[in-house]
């Protein structure tokens, strides 16, 4: 771990309650102050046809890949799902919180991605299967607009790869009163999504002696369209990239 120190920097998370706590700890050995302000919720698609098409995709399922916690308690609550998710050949999960939901939920005890992002576990799984990836049938269960870095490389590799959508992220809802940020203390905003770029203008208002920081193009391409001055881009879609940015970023 890095040892450049944040002492001096109010940092400010956007993610949901539950997924804050780690990026607050890592933040915290860095010498940032920490302010969590939820600015996305997550919604489960329960709709028949969503449960129809992972049913059907799971059937003859070689192996399936869930990469959140929040995935496989979507999973979970489909009527009749269960039993075949717990019944694929092969289970996989990116990071020990997705594991431990699989554990509980689905009962099975899922192959953990080492590289612990979505992003690795695709290369990871296509080098792991070698050969046999040609062909093999993979599903990937995921959030409505995700990233789909798993299906690529597997596809890449030859698998035959199906998606299904089983929950979508949404802003958080406008507030009467919006926090000023500036005001508060907060020198930066980790943003990780164009949900909760949408979610923190919803919350609160942001001037420009603010620094934003986004986990990817897609979130750094929404800063902009909200005419936002985005700070810098993260080099890669988790915490450890949105860290360097902030170590790297001018100081205002």
């Amino acid at each position: 771990m890095s040892t450049y120190t944040l002492t001096g920097r109010r940092v400010l998370i956007t993610r949901a309650a539950d997924d804050a706590a780690r990026w607050a700890a890592r933040l915290t050995v860095h010498g940032a102050v920490v302010d969590v302000m939820p600015c996305v919720r997550t919604q489960r698609i329960t709709d028949a046809g969503t449960r129809e098409r992972l049913l059907a995709a799971l059937h003859d399922a070689d192996c399936l890949v869930l990469t959140s916690a929040r995935g496989v308690d979507a999973v979970a609550g489909l009527p009749g799902v269960t039993a075949l998710a717990s019944a694929a050949r092969e289970t996989v999960a990116v990071g020990a919180a997705t594991a431990g939901a699989m554990a509980d939920r689905l009962g099975v005890i899922p192959y953990v991605a080492r590289g612990g992002s979505a992003r690795a576990l695709g290369d990871e799984l296509a080098a792991r299967w070698g050969a046999r990836s040609a062909g093999r049938r993979v599903v990937v269960v995921g959030a409505r607009d995700g990233r789909t870095d798993v299906e690529d490389a597997l596809r890449a590799a030859g698998a035959c790869v199906t998606r299904v959508d089983v929950y979508r992220t949404i802003p958080a809802p406008p507030r009467q009163h919006r926090r000023n940020l500036a005001g508060d203390g907060i020198t930066d905003v980790l943003l990780a999504s164009p949900s909760a770029v949408t979610g923190l203008l919803n919350q609160a208002v942001v001037t420009n002696g603010v620094r934003l920081y986004a986990i990817g193009a897609t979130t750094a391409a929404a800063i902009a369209a909200a005419a936002l001055r985005l700070t810098a881009q993260s080099a890669t879609p988790d915490l450890d990239g949105l860290l360097e940015a902030m170590r790297c970023a001018p100081r205002v």
